[in-house]
């Protein structure tokens, strides 16, 4: 929120708007404003520049014969009816040069009181308009709490030992290194389809991998040959504890309940069909039950930040496929 500091203008002060500060400097001779990011240094510039020399009865008769133009901002006039019952008080015997000093001194005691009463009632407005637009963001909150979810970027929580190089992996609580895997497929189906797929460990990571799949160019190609990627790299880096972060529900559902059957049948499914993905699921289950693995879910394009980089990976490895 912008502030605008006027320290010589028509009215002294902080405001909240560029019109507003517009209407007091434009066309005054000598005007001194700045725009700040807090009211504190705005208020600092004020009373900095409020107070030179050149501050003095003039920028208070400016204050006074403007300030009825402002009422609407400041909430309040002034007068300069102090300074002249002050110099209706001193005494006539005195020489015009002790008069037009005095009259100077009291003029820029009262300008910098009233300066200050400036500054505190507009700092106390800008409190309450602050304190307005809280419960304003609080009702917005709780009004998107109750309506339809947003995508937004997630970072996983109780995630460990990353580090600033790239060269580390994530853990959960439970001890497991946290990857994403993702595949990709443009014209799925059809002809002229390019796949490839996605491994994501974490930003700038040397073992991200993207390259395009071997063999049918499709989606579920590309998910399963990522989680094999994915298991195979685990077990050279010495990893025990694998927890495989997968948007495909046909990944997960193949692997924990579907394989064992396919196997007993001789990798028929229920209707005696054989299994479409055949070779590329006895590659990931030939070395799926070296390391502990835990396949976690996660929905495709909620702004998961893994799931979102592991796109991007597949994507770029599509784009390699050659047939």
């Amino acid at each position: 929120m912008p502030f605008y500091a006027v320290a010589k203008g028509r009215t002294a002060g902080i405001y909240m708007t560029w019109p507003d500060c517009e209407a007091q400097v434009k066309g005054f001779p000598g005007a001194r404003y700045k725009k700040f990011d807090s009211v504190l240094a705005a208020q600092e510039f004020i009373t900095t520049q409020g107070n030179n020399k050149d501050t003095s009865s003039k920028a208070k008769q400016n204050v006074s014969s403007n300030a009825p133009k402002n009422t609407a901002n400041l909430k309040r006039n002034f007068s300069t009816s102090t300074t002249q019952q002050n110099n209706d008080d001193i005494p006539k015997k005195k020489s015009k040069s002790n008069r037009k000093s005095k009259s100077s001194k009291d003029s820029d005691s009262e300008a910098s009181d009233d300066l200050n009463n400036i500054l505190i009632k507009q700092m106390n407005d800008i409190e309450k308009r602050l304190k307005g637009f809280g419960k304003g963001v609080d009702k917005i909150i709780k009004k998107s709490a109750k309506g339809e979810r947003k995508s937004i970027l997630i970072e996983p929580q109780g995630m460990q030992g990353a580090s600033d190089n790239g060269d580390d992996f994530k853990f959960d609580e439970d001890g497991y290194v946290q990857v994403y895997t993702d595949g990709a497929c443009s014209s799925n189906g059809k002809n002229g389809a390019r796949a490839g797929l996605g491994v994501f460990w974490g930003e700038g990571h040397p073992l991200n991998i993207s390259k395009p799949v071997s063999g049918r160019a499709t989606n579920n190609c590309g998910e399963i040959q990522a989680a094999t990627e994915a298991i195979r790299t685990a077990i050279d880096n010495g990893i025990t504890k694998l927890a495989i972060n997968t948007d495909s529900k046909f990944l997960i559902n193949s692997v924990t309940k579907w394989i064992s059957g396919w196997k007993r049948k001789g990798w028929k499914l229920a209707s005696g069909e054989p299994v479409k993905n055949e070779k590329d699921f006895k590659e990931l289950d030939s070395i799926q039950n070296k390391i502990d693995i835990k396949w976690i879910y996660v929905e495709a394009h909620r702004g998961i930040h893994g799931n979102e980089m592991a796109d991007q990976l597949a994507k770029a490895g599509a784009a390699m496929y050659n047939k």
